[in-house]
């Protein structure tokens, strides 16, 4: 079994998706920012109700066959940055101090927030694959789909031929020598005063 640590942290591959997922995150962030200090136009696109006839407030393109609404709406991108940025740092300072439970959270709300159809599956999947590593940690002693498949395997034959089934890394643990316990060493013997026999009077 790997230990607390291992399964609660983060290893140096995972910080380091982690980071660049921030900073992708911030970037974004950036991308909203510009939008709401230019007052760019929203674009919203549907699909065509019956008959090829678009809701209220939308028109049809020809090109795409889907309908469209354009609006400005500055304050929809002023919310997009600051969460967005919130989230990005969020991540960033979660995955600087290896934290695995605040790195997954925080991406899997930043892949909600951002529509997981959208811009957000990357973030979403890669909490998700955060918490798969952690379940592999914790089961297996491997992060690694071959590792943990491996390890599953091995405890699977075990259970059908009836013997205790263990994680390789706890297998491998025990083949270590054990020094046996140390054994105080005996107190000295303790010399006894005995009074010297008076002799009789004759």
């Amino acid at each position: 079994m790997a230990s607390r640590e291992a399964v609660l942290g983060l290893d140096t591959l995972e910080r380091k998706l982690s980071v660049t997922l921030a900073l992708i995150a911030l970037g974004f962030g950036i991308f909203f920012f510009v939008q709401w200090a230019t007052n760019a136009k929203i674009v919203k696109t549907a699909k065509p109700l019956v008959h090829n006839k678009c809701a209220h407030g939308y028109r049809i393109v020809a090109s795409s066959g889907l309908c469209q609404q354009s609006s400005y709406d500055r304050g929809a991108w002023l919310l997009q940055f600051i969460v967005v940025i919130v989230l990005g740092l969020a991540i960033l300072y979660t995955a600087w101090r290896k934290k695995r439970a605040g790195v997954a959270t925080f991406a899997l709300l930043l892949g909600l927030f951002l529509g997981v159809a959208g811009l957000g599956v990357v973030f979403f999947f890669f909490g998700a694959w955060l918490m798969l590593r952690a379940y592999r940690l914790q089961k297996y002693g491997d992060a690694t789909w071959k590792g943990s498949n491996r390890v599953a395997r091995e405890m699977a034959a075990a259970r059908r031929e009836g013997r205790a089934a263990r994680p390789a890394a706890a297998a491998a643990s025990s083949t270590e020598v054990v020094a046996p316990p140390r054994t105080a060493a005996p107190p000295p013997p303790s010399k006894r005063y005995t009074p010297k026999k008076q002799s009789r009077r004759r």
